[in-house]
């Protein structure tokens, strides 16, 4: 009897874990063909959107142009051999004079400090022009919205405005008022611009350009709120920035004085670093401290940006 009792309950057992796992197997089936149904159609949508002209113009201005040329673009510096001469012959210079003088390691040394220190200078300069150039493209929009106000066409709103434009967004605005001049659509020419100068904020107005030519409406409107929604985040990251300029000072100072530090011992004095990696213990105190500065940068990065 209760052996049949225990077969019973085994069985019981067995029956509710297949029936759980049916339902499981039904349900599975439901998500596999709701998952692509929906795949389909996402699919579907996105083949149907990069179709339109903005969409291929934006694809094919992801690829061929790197992130140097972007930056002396934003710097305004045009790429000649007379510019490359410039900013290496101070790098070569002192690297040649530590290695005559100090020795092949501190000329190696001063080598990768000034070149770093010239690409530091050079991403200083790019970087207030950019945020100078965001920083005038509210009032750039308010001259279109007048211009559209009192009768005119995008595009003859954007060429005028682009004329009375002050530097250095007058580059930039100049750039796709140029290609929109050479048979190229104005948001096709605004995307390719934006792309070029790494500026989001002008992918946007070019976005409103495109629906703004394709099916009209109160566009004048859109850039208008676009215009004081810009103002509004320049005023808050300036607040911000004013804010935490003591933290992130900081957070300069302790990632790059041990640096500083480190490079000047070794193009000063090269014998203490050679000791240093010459003796087994040296060495892994060298190993310790260069892992110790790695995550001391990335934490003081990391609490610099949450701020």
């Amino acid at each position: 009897m209760q052996e049949a009792l225990v077969l019973a309950g085994f069985a019981l057992v067995l029956t509710v874990g297949a029936v759980l796992l049916w339902r499981h197997a039904n349900s599975g089936a439901r998500r596999a063909a709701s998952s692509a149904f929906l795949d389909n159609q996402l699919k579907r949508g996105r083949d149907t959107a990069a179709g339109t002209p903005f969409a291929e113009n934006a694809r094919a201005m992801r690829s061929g142009f790197s992130s140097w040329d972007r930056l002396l673009l934003l710097a305004g510096v045009r790429q000649s051999v007379g510019f490359y001469f410039k900013i290496g012959m101070p790098v070569v210079a002192g690297a040649i004079l530590a290695w005559l003088f100090l020795g092949p390691l501190s000329g190696a040394v001063t080598f990768i400090m000034l070149a770093v220190l010239a690409y530091f200078l050079l991403w200083l300069r790019a970087d207030k022009r950019q945020r100078r150039m965001i920083s005038q493209l509210p009032a750039f929009l308010d001259n279109i919205v007048r211009l559209i106000t009192i009768g005119n066409s995008m595009g003859a709103a954007f060429q005028t405005a682009a004329a009375t434009t002050d530097q250095p967004l007058l580059e930039v605005v100049e750039a796709a008022a140029s290609l929109s001049r050479s048979a190229k659509e104005l948001d096709a020419a605004l995307v390719q611009v934006s792309r070029q100068y790494g500026l989001k904020e002008l992918y946007m107005v070019a976005a409103v350009v495109s629906l703004a030519m394709r099916f009209g409406g109160r566009s004048d409107q859109v850039l208008e709120r676009m215009a004081a929604f810009m103002r509004d985040v320049a005023q808050a990251r300036n607040e911000l920035t004013a804010s935490s300029a003591e933290v992130r000072l900081s957070a300069w100072i302790l990632a790059l004085l041990p640096v500083g530090i480190a490079g000047f011992i070794i193009v000063a004095n090269n014998q203490l670093f050679m000791g240093l990696w010459e003796d087994p213990l040296g060495f892994k105190m060298l190993l310790t401290a260069v892992f110790l500065q790695l995550g001391g940068c990335y934490w003081l990065y990391r609490m610099a940006k949450s701020i």
